[in-house]
């Protein structure tokens, strides 16, 4: 698997400008753009007519990735540290609120300053293993806020995240963080682990794979009003699921990738990704990811938009073996 590298903001330091009176500064992220002309009326009337300053919260439903897993890389030098075992919730590209991270909610919140559910900060990692180990009780509210995403999470623990999804968004309409009719943007990312353990576990193939999804998406349709949703994919492939055989080949040529841990033998990658430690499973792999792609295409096209809910197919079309080296985390190749 991989872990975006994060960027941090390098804005030429100036004045921050103001715009009737608003103070950017005290904003996460000063992206330097101008506001949106103000609406004659507060918010969208439809789904299809969202802007960035309508989204009143940003959640997340992922794995890894999205849970900022080791994302800030390995730190003074060391492979396995406490620091290397915490979820960088903070920079997450897709749910990061830490200050001065460049991620969707940072640059959404410049232009809607009463933006939620960004996570902040950093906890050690929680972990989720599809139907064999998935606890209650590992969210850290405080820090994931409405970053449902868990390591090692498969779609068999979609429902697992939206218990905890519900839950908070409850209590912020309850307090009224929130109301049930704003605007809410939803990022799903899932996939890269029934990916890799499609060669031996059923549950992980595609058609299982579909259907855990599909109950995932309608289940959000009839419990979160007015959300958007984005079904994310990275690297080639399409919402959610990452071309995994094509990140180990590419780190091979980076044998630093691979180190045991001080004083072992103990190597973490031969025990990441299952599927990918020989040419048969990476074929494996290979044949079964276009089976996932089209699934999840056609679940999304399911759901034409209406006023208030709609879900979107994101193919972010970019091929790996382009990528600087850099931008493939130690951590997860080590």
């Amino acid at each position: 698997m991989i872990v975006p590298t994060t960027f941090e903001s390098q804005l030429i330091a100036s004045p921050a400008p103001t715009d009737q009176g608003r103070n950017y500064s005290s904003l996460p992220l000063d992206i330097r753009c101008p506001q949106l002309r103000p609406r004659p009326h507060k918010s969208a009337l439809s789904v299809q007519d969202l802007r960035p300053d309508d989204i009143s919260a940003v959640i997340g439903i992922g794995d890894s990735v999205m849970a900022g897993f080791a994302a800030k890389g390995i730190t003074n030098g060391r492979f396995l540290s406490i620091n290397t075992l915490n979820e960088d919730r903070g920079v997450s590209f897709a749910m990061g609120g830490d200050r001065a991270a460049i991620t969707l909610p940072n640059i959404i919140h410049y232009y809607s300053p009463g933006l939620v559910g960004s996570s902040v900060g950093r906890h050690l990692l929680s972990i989720c293993f599809g139907d064999q180990f998935c606890p209650y009780g590992q969210y850290r509210e405080s820090i994931d806020v409405l970053n449902a995403a868990q390591s090692g999470a498969r779609s068999l623990n979609l429902n697992h995240e939206i218990d905890y999804l519900l839950d908070r968004l409850e209590e912020y309409y309850r307090v009224g963080t929130l109301k049930p009719t704003d605007w809410k943007l939803l990022t799903f990312f899932i996939g890269s682990n029934d990916l890799c353990h499609a060669c031996a576990v059923p549950t992980s193939l595609p058609i299982p794979f579909a259907v855990d999804v599909s109950a995932a998406i309608e289940r959000i349709s009839r419990t979160i009003r007015n959300v958007f949703i984005q079904a994310l994919c990275l690297y080639f492939l399409t919402v959610g699921v990452m071309s995994i055989d094509q990140i180990f080949i590419a780190t091979q040529a980076y044998p630093e990738y691979c180190q045991p841990f001080e004083g072992s033998t103990f190597v973490m990658h031969d025990h990441e990704c299952m599927c990918a430690h020989s040419d048969a499973n990476r074929t494996i792999m290979s044949e079964l990811t276009p089976q996932y792609n089209a699934a999840l295409e056609e679940i999304v096209g399911r759901y034409p938009p209406n006023d208030s809910f709609a879900v979107v197919y994101q193919p972010l079309k970019m091929d790996i073996s382009t990528f600087p080296i850099e931008a493939i985390r130690y951590v997860y190749m080590s």
